[in-house]
């Protein structure tokens, strides 16, 4: 019974050393989070000039709100976070209003 124990004992040992080698460090995702900031901020600041205008917005993966990985409309407002298009319903007359996440958006076209 000792000899499990200390089996179980070494393997914990060595899983916690593994998660302290493999964990990133806060230097490590201040980095990483610096890189998505200007990769956000140059993407914000191309939808900002095409406020007003129809374009095709290429989503991360499929929306829920949307129903597809393409929101096709018209940019209305740009935020830190958000991006608005207004986009017409698919049946009937009228237009909806739909928010996106800007980190889910991969790119424009026009």
């Amino acid at each position: 019974m000792d000899t499990f124990y200390q089996v179980i004992t070494m393997l914990t040992f060595g899983f916690v050393i593994a998660l302290y080698v493999w964990m990133p460090t806060k230097r490590d995702l201040r980095r990483l989070v610096a890189r998505e900031g200007a990769a956000s901020s140059g993407l914000r600041d191309q939808l900002k000039e095409r406020r007003g205008v129809s374009c095709k917005l290429m989503l991360d993966d499929a929306n829920t709100a949307v129903g597809s990985s393409v929101l096709d409309g018209t940019l209305v407002d740009v935020d830190d976070e958000w991006v608005l298009v207004e986009r017409p319903f698919k049946q009937g007359d009228g237009t909806q209003l739909v928010a996106v996440r800007l980190e889910s958006i991969s790119g424009i076209e026009e």
